[in-house]
């Protein structure tokens, strides 16, 4: 999909900027919504748990893992790998039916219009997951997770080589150390590296520097991880969460 196509969408006119600025808006809004299924939530609240009291009180598989179990964990991982994907595929889908060969200029580039889609789709997809409104609207709380899984499966759909390499790092450093939270700073860090590495060998537009951005934000949303880490309190794999 990082391929330029030749051939641009004719009407590059005014109209088009706005109806495709009215696209972008709708891709971030689907992207946002679906993001923002509280899957780690749903799980936990069949058994009748607010994750919210529990651990960390993220609704990611870690705490669920922590809280619930290793198959409830498993659940949650995967839907919110999905999350991403679909978040993803959906906004190609939007883009493609309005701007089928369309492009855009970014950093003296020319991209295509389905990568910024997928882009804006990721970010909201994430986005959506950290603050999710489900959780706001029932809770009043904006709850959610650290955005790992989700950002794996957005880059599953974009580039399955960023979440083979984040994988390929993340997985081992949490096996050595039982760390998860770790693995996924790490996993980030190697992510952003190949992401930079790919754009400058031409293997991925400019654009997708944005993913570098989303490769720092994940790391942020540790902070509070890394500062446990630094001072050996933070909880390993294995360790049960804290009512």
């Amino acid at each position: 999909m990082y391929n330029v196509v030749s051939d641009p969408w004719p009407f590059d006119t005014l109209l088009w900027r706005i109806v495709m600025l009215l696209v972008y808006i709708g891709v971030a809004l689907v992207a946002y919504l679906i993001g923002a299924i509280p899957v780690g939530g749903v799980v936990a609240g069949v058994r009748r748990i607010d994750l919210r009291k529990h651990g960390s009180g993220k609704l990611g598989t870690t705490n669920v893992l922590r809280t619930i179990g290793r198959r409830a964990a498993a659940m949650v991982l995967l839907g919110d790998f999905l999350k991403g994907s679909v978040a993803v595929w959906s906004a190609q889908l939007i883009a493609g039916q309005f701007a089928p060969g369309a492009q855009v200029s970014w950093l003296d580039d020319r991209v295509s219009v389905l990568t910024l889609a997928s882009a804006i789709a990721a970010a909201a997809a994430i986005s959506g997951h950290v603050w999710s409104i489900y959780m706001r609207l029932v809770t009043g709380e904006w709850g959610g997770g650290r955005g790992v899984a989700t950002a794996l499966g957005s880059m599953a759909a974009i580039n399955p080589w960023i979440t083979v390499v984040a994988l390929a790092v993340g997985i081992p450093t949490i096996i050595v150390s039982r760390y998860v939270s770790l693995g996924s700073i790490v996993g980030a860090v190697a992510s952003a590296l190949a992401i930079i590495l790919m754009v400058l060998t031409g293997q991925m537009s400019a654009l997708s520097l944005i993913f570098v951005a989303i490769a720092l934000f994940i790391i942020v949303a540790h902070h509070d991880n890394i500062e446990r880490l630094l001072k050996g309190t933070e909880r390993k794999i294995g360790d049960r969460a804290k009512v």
